[in-house]
């Protein structure tokens, strides 16, 4: 069964900027807690690796993007129902930012991340925490990536 986590932020930055920025894909590393690298492989194609509760993953998927919505859309090809949404919405010169997950992993996916990680819910709710906060930080010049226990 899929389950949805949800984050926002208020971002002081100008909304095009924070676009900008969490839209190109060298720049995840920066900002998601689990990914060491990301690398487009095509039109609306990305390659995502990195590590998380241990073990190291290397995924594909697509991600699509609309400029005049502010919003970026992306999901997995691999073994486990994964997607979500990024969405800016203007406030004068500020961005509030939405992200939102969809996550239903195989059950000896989960089973494994339980074992490691405790709380699944916990633990990715901590993480999409830790990316807005992450780009906040990057986008205001208030620092780098935010690191989580997943990482």
């Amino acid at each position: 069964m899929a389950d949805t986590y949800r984050s926002v932020l208020d971002i002081a930055a100008p909304p095009a900027e924070v676009f900008d920025f969490v839209t190109n894909v060298a720049n995840m590393p920066k900002y998601l807690p689990t990914t060491h690298h990301a690398e487009m492989q095509g039109p609306d194609r990305v390659r995502v690796r990195g590590e998380a509760a241990g073990h190291p993953y290397d995924s594909d998927g697509w991600l699509q993007k609309d400029p005049d919505q502010l919003t970026m859309w992306w999901g997995s090809d691999g073994e486990n129902d994964y997607s979500g949404s990024l969405r800016i919405e203007p406030i004068d010169d500020r961005s509030k930012v939405t992200i939102e997950l969809t996550f239903a992993p195989k059950p000896e996916m989960d089973a494994e991340f339980e074992r490691q990680m405790g709380s699944r819910r916990a633990t990715l709710q901590t993480g999409l925490d830790a990316a807005l906060q992450s780009i906040d930080n990057v986008v205001t010049g208030k620092g780098g990536k935010v690191e989580t226990p997943a990482d």
